[in-house]
């Protein structure tokens, strides 16, 4: 994958976040309505302090038996959350979730949040590549004319 984040963050999209003071039950209500597997926590609506998953919940939550309608979310997320911009090559990017065993990380330039990247955004990406490139090969083998494209 020689592209870079940037192609991932094409369409743009709403950046999913809450306060430090959020409660679990709160964060996972948003992530839910949302339809997202991870939740920012920003700091006065700015700051990133950290990141809240489903692995998260599950690990952090219900396993150690704690009430998300009175867990503050400070003492569940993730802190020093790891951070990519949108030059950063999509290879270099799975590598470091493969590394460091995350299936979320925040795309930023400088001091401004642009999104997230998932673990599944790079697979459904890195599909869609193999796709393509299967189906030009298969144009060339069946000898099909490539289309032309006015330019």
């Amino acid at each position: 994958m020689h592209q870079s984040v940037s192609e991932l963050l094409r369409n743009g999209g709403v950046i999913i976040y809450t306060a430090p003071s959020a409660t679990v039950a709160e964060a996972t209500k948003k992530m839910a309505f949302h339809n997202v597997s991870s939740i920012l926590v920003l700091e006065n609506n700015e700051t990133l302090v950290g990141i809240f998953t489903e692995r998260d919940l599950l690990r952090r939550v219900v396993v150690e038996g704690l009430d998300p309608n009175t867990t503050q979310i400070t003492d569940v997320m993730t802190p020093n959350v790891m951070v990519v911009t949108r030059d950063t090559p999509l290879g270099q990017v799975h590598l470091l979730m493969k590394e460091k065993h995350i299936r979320h990380i925040p795309v930023a330039d400088k001091d401004r949040l642009l999104g997230v990247i998932s673990f599944r955004d790079l697979l459904r990406f890195e599909n869609q590549e193999k796709d393509f490139e299967i189906n030009q090969l298969k144009d060339y083998v069946l000898h099909k004319p490539y289309p032309v494209y006015p330019g």
